[in-house]
C-alpha cells in the first residue's frame, strides 16, 4: 500500500492530540471499593485452595473470579484495542498490601488484557521499573532514573503499575503514532516513504541460536493492514543495528527519524502525568508511544520508585506484519542460560543524531490536559 492510499484519519480516535482530552477523566477508569473487594478476594481464594501468590506467574485467569471487575476491564480492553489506544487504571488496591500482593492483584487485572509475553532472553513475565544502576553493571534504561525517549517496546501491550513513585520527576508521555504519521504527512510527505520502508534493528544480546545480531529484515517505523496504521520505533536499537550491519543510514533517513522526532515531542501531540501509588496504564504499544522524565529518588529504600510492567497480548488485538517483531514472535522469547548484558547508556551515546529526548519539566495542568 502506497503512502497516497492511506484512509484518512482525522476520525480515528487513535488519532489524538493532548486537546482531545478534557480532563483526566477522558482516559482514566476508577476502580470502586466493591472493585478492590472482588480483587482481594479472589486473591484470598487462591490462598483458600492451597496456593501461593508467587510466583505470580504461576496464575491464570480462572485463578481470579473477578466477574463484575472482569466486565468494566472489558471496556477497558477496547478503549486500549480501538479506542484512544490506553487507559490509566485509578485505584487498584495497595493499602495495607505488601509488594507481592500487589503484584498478583496487577497479574489478576493483567488477564482482562490478554496473555503476559516473555520480556527478555531470560523468559520474565513480569519486570520491575527501578534504578537497578547501583546493582547492575549495564541495566537497561528502564532500570535507570534515566530519561527514556519517546518509543514502542517489542510487544503488542505494555502495561505499567505504580507501587511507589519517584520523590520529583518520571512523569510519562504518551504519543499518538497516528497523529505523528499525519502531520509528517502535512509537513513533509516525501520523508514518510523511509519510514515505511524501515530499518535494522538491534537484538541487543537476545537473539537466539542461527539469529543474527541485528535484524536481516527491516522493520517498518509505520504499516498498514487492514486499513489500520501500526507503529514501531526505537530509534537507538535502529541506529545500532545499521551500525553492526555496516549499513548507514542515509541523509533522507536521518531527515526523517528526525522529523518523527520533532513531531512526537511538540507539547500539543505529547500527553503528561504522573503514575499515582496504585495506577495503572495499560498502552496499544502499535499505536502510542511513550517515554519518561529521569527522576529523583527518596533517599529511604523502601519508598523507591518501582513500578511492575506486563507485556500483554490477546488473540486478534490487531494485525501486523511480521517484520514488526523483533524475533519470529512477539516478545522476547526465552532462550535458555541467555541474559542481556548489552551496554545500554553506550547504546544511547552512540547515537549523537538522535533527537527523541523529553525535556526535564514540571507538569502544569496544561500538560496534563486539566
Amino acid at each position: 500500500m502506497t503512502v497516497t492510499q492511506i484512509r484518512p484519519s482525522a476520525t480515528d480516535p487513535m488519532a489524538w492530540r493532548r486537546d482531545s482530552f478534557p480532563s483526566p477523566n477522558a482516559y482514566s477508569v476508577s476502580f470502586t471499593d466493591g472493585d478492590r473487594n472482588e480483587l482481594m478476594a479472589s486473591l484470598d481464594n487462591v490462598r483458600r485452595r492451597g496456593r501461593k501468590l508467587t510466583p505470580a506467574e504461576a496464575l491464570t485467569r480462572e485463578d481470579f473470579p473477578i466477574p463484575r471487575l472482569r466486565e468494566k476491564l472489558r471496556g477497558a480492553y477496547e478503549q486500549v484495542r480501538s479506542g484512544h489506544g490506553f487507559v490509566l487504571l485509578r485505584g487498584l488496591p495497595i493499602d495495607g498490601l505488601t509488594v507481592e500482593e500487589f503484584i498478583a492483584a496487577v497479574w489478576a487485572v493483567g488477564t482482562g488484557f490478554g496473555h503476559s509475553l516473555s520480556q527478555n532472553a531470560e523468559g520474565e513475565r513480569i519486570g520491575h521499573v527501578i534504578d537497578a544502576t547501583q546493582q547492575e553493571a549495564t541495566p537497561r534504561m528502564f532500570r535507570s532514573n534515566l530519561e527514556l525517549r519517546l518509543h514502542t517496546d517489542v510487544t503488542a501491550m505494555i502495561a505499567l503499575a505504580c507501587w511507589h513513585k519517584s520523590q520529583s520527576g518520571g512523569a510519562s508521555f504518551l504519543a499518538s503514532a497516528v497523529t505523528i504519521h499525519d502531520e509528517i504527512k502535512r509537513r513533509a510527505p516525501h520523508l514518510l516513504a523511509p519510514l515505511y520502508n524501515g530499518f535494522h534493528y538491534h537484538r541487543l544480546g537476545e537473539e537466539g541460536p542461527g539469529e543474527e545480531t541485528a535484524t536481516p529484515y527491516r522493520m517498518p517505523v509505520f504499516a498498514i493492514v487492514n486499513g489500520q496504521l501500526s507503529c514501531r520505533y526505537q530509534r537507538a536499537g535502529l541506529a545500532a543495528g545499521h551500525r553492526e550491519r555496516g549499513v548507514p543510514l542515509t541523509e533522507t533517513e536521518i531527515e526523517a527519524l528526525d522529523m518523527f522526532d520533532e513531531v512526537a515531542r511538540m507539547p500539543e501531540h505529547r500527553l503528561a502525568f504522573h503514575l499515582e501509588r496504585g495506577d495503572m496504564v495499560v498502552i496499544n504499544n502499535y499505536t502510542v508511544l511513550h517515554a519518561r522524565t529521569k527522576f529523583t529518588e527518596f533517599a529511604e529504600p523502601e519508598r523507591r520508585r518501582h513500578l511492575v510492567r506486563l507485556w500483554l497480548d490477546a488473540e486478534g488485538f490487531r494485525a501486523v506484519p511480521p517484520e514488526l517483531n523483533l524475533f519470529a514472535e512477539n516478545g522476547v522469547p526465552r532462550q535458555e542460560g541467555r541474559t542481556c548484558t548489552f551496554d545500554f547508556k553506550k547504546l544511547y551515546g552512540d547515537d549523537p543524531r538522535a533527537t527523541g529526548g523529553m525535556p526535564s519539566i514540571e507538569l502544569s495542568e496544561t500538560d496534563t490536559g486539566r
